[in-house]
């Protein structure tokens, strides 16, 4: 069975500058890549690049997701607009996970569901979910609870 795995990276607050997007393409010839999006899909092998270390350093929201069930979307948030205590009453282990570096909050929503295995089109799905950032910033966690 071959696999298939889909990472969509979007900037929100600002363009990618130029040697951002110099760094986003050295990390695979695979991405396709605007100054506030960058897309990587595989069908053997695995994305080169540490996809929250990618969103810390570039972006403010990630989708993935693969064949075999996984999905993850993760948020950044600057640390001066929300602080990482927020999030704890929706952390749970391996479902939902916050950490912080300097300047940012970074939240990771991980669902693994085997019954969604086999053919997946993430393409466009990101678009939709960007509303859910903007929602979480003013103070509407909805989105946590019912992850």
């Amino acid at each position: 069975m071959s696999e298939y795995q889909y990472y969509e990276f979007q900037a929100l607050d600002r363009p990618l500058t130029a040697s951002e997007q110099a760094y986003i393409s050295s990390l695979s010839s695979r991405v396709q890549l605007s100054a506030t999006n960058a897309i990587f899909t595989y069908s053997y092998g695995d994305f080169r690049g540490e996809p929250k270390e990618v969103l810390e350093k570039c972006f403010d929201i990630m989708l993935y997701m693969a064949n075999w069930g996984t999905r993850q979307l993760m948020f950044r948030f600057p640390k001066t607009v929300v602080a990482p205590s927020v999030f704890e009453p929706y952390c749970l282990a391996n479902k939902i996970t916050v950490s912080s570096s300097k300047n940012y909050v970074i939240v990771d929503i991980s669902i693994q569901d085997e019954e969604y295995g086999d053919w997946i089109e993430p393409e466009g799905w990101l678009a939709k979910l960007v509303q859910l950032r903007d929602d979480i910033l003013q103070g509407d966690y909805r989105v946590l609870y019912l992850a």
